[in-house]
């Protein structure tokens, strides 16, 4: 099968919709298809994969760009990976007559950046709402115009939200995003209860994220725990968030005990998980949350808030609690809780054997194979 990827996210993110990506284009490859993608620039670690250049910001050379791409690869199926609405309308003449279907990892206003008001929740989220008012309604009105043969999420919540916005729910597959095999392989010293644990969260550096909430939980736990450590690693995609970050951490005293490391190499975000006894995963909105289940892998110990995937990856195992969101008493109350406790000495072989059977990633290449072919038949 010949399947063309489009996608308005920049390759150079970490994270995100460009490691989704990746694992799509070379799993698909390496089952034989042939794939490209049409994106700013190729994807590192992408092998086998042809690209075709788009310009981003998108403007209105998309449609010549994507078209270019479809007169060159000829795809049996095309999969808009992400896109903006105005983009997907851009596009309505070249995927009009073909095979199509998009994923959507979340709709504004939701992960969406507003750099002000960072001190007021309320406020925050209210300006939100209504700064990307006119880009909810550009997306209802594509999902209740039926423009999109098929959606792909990745968590119930998301294809909730979708039909909200007017997709058909008969039109939307929840696809759940897949970890890697074999155990994980922790190597912290664990000590049941440690006066000095280390706190790791990654995630890029934006109000979304609830950065401020973990500081304020740190702030808590710190009482309990007088030397524990808390590392920040993520990409800085608000500097306005990362400069009321600092004035949180200096208005709270913890600046001994908050270590800010933005752009870190893969190697060293997998040196840091090693090294960390607990993982914390604060945000406010997720599609999904492939850190958090890429950090399970390394790390026993697991809080998370109850968006995206996070409640079903930690379903069932005593070494993860799920908080409230945007409730750093509740998240400063399940980090203690792990702490004080010993996890069970096969914690990491049950939880691989879990993540395993509900997020193979050759169960979500085998879903995408499926859709594909019916995307055709249809």
């Amino acid at each position: 099968m010949r399947v063309l990827i489009v996608s308005d996210t920049y390759g150079n993110m970490h994270g995100g919709v460009p490691e989704e990506t990746r694992h799509l284009l070379n799993g698909l490859a390496s089952r034989g298809h042939e794939v490209a993608l049409c994106s700013d620039a190729p994807l590192a670690r992408a092998h086998s994969v042809a690209h075709y250049p788009m310009t981003l910001p998108t403007n209105a050379a998309i449609g010549q760009e994507v078209g270019r791409a479809l007169a060159a690869h000829r795809p049996d199926v095309v999969h808009v990976m992400a896109m903006s609405s105005r983009g997907l309308t851009q596009l309505r003449g070249q995927l009009k007559s073909r095979p199509w279907l998009m994923t959507c990892h979340s709709l504004p206003p939701q992960e969406r950046k507003l750099p002000l008001l960072h001190d007021s929740e309320m406020l925050h989220y209210a300006a939100r709402w209504v700064r990307f008012l006119p880009h909810a309604l550009a997306w209802r009105a594509i999902f209740l115009g039926g423009f999109v043969p098929r959606v792909v999420v990745h968590s119930p919540r998301m294809a909730r939200l979708v039909a909200r916005y007017g997709q058909r729910a008969t039109s939307i597959d929840t696809i759940l995003l897949g970890v890697d095999e074999g155990p994980g392989e922790p190597t912290t010293l664990d000590d049941p209860s440690p006066m000095a644990p280390r706190v790791t969260t990654i995630g890029g550096i934006a109000h979304t994220k609830g950065y401020h909430d973990a500081l304020h939980a740190i702030g808590i736990l710190r009482t309990r725990f007088p030397r524990l450590s808390y590392q920040i690693i993520g990409e800085i995609r608000d500097v306005t968030y990362m400069a009321f970050l600092r004035r949180v951490i200096e208005r709270r005293q913890l600046s001994d005990v908050v270590l800010v490391t933005p752009n870190l190499s893969e190697t060293e975000k997998e040196e840091a998980l090693a090294r960390s006894h607990l993982y914390l995963q604060p945000s406010h909105e997720e599609g999904f949350c492939l850190a958090y289940v890429e950090a399970s892998r390394r790390v026993r110990r697991l809080v998370g808030t109850d968006t995206g995937a996070i409640a079903l990856v930690s379903e069932d195992d005593p070494g993860a609690r799920v908080a409230r969101v945007r409730h750093p008493a509740g998240l400063a109350a399940a980090m203690a809780e792990l702490l004080d406790s010993a996890p069970p000495s096969d914690l990491m072989q049950k939880r691989a054997e879990r993540l395993r059977a509900r997020l193979g990633w050759d169960r979500y290449l085998d879903a995408h194979e499926s859709l594909y072919d019916r995307v055709q038949r249809d």
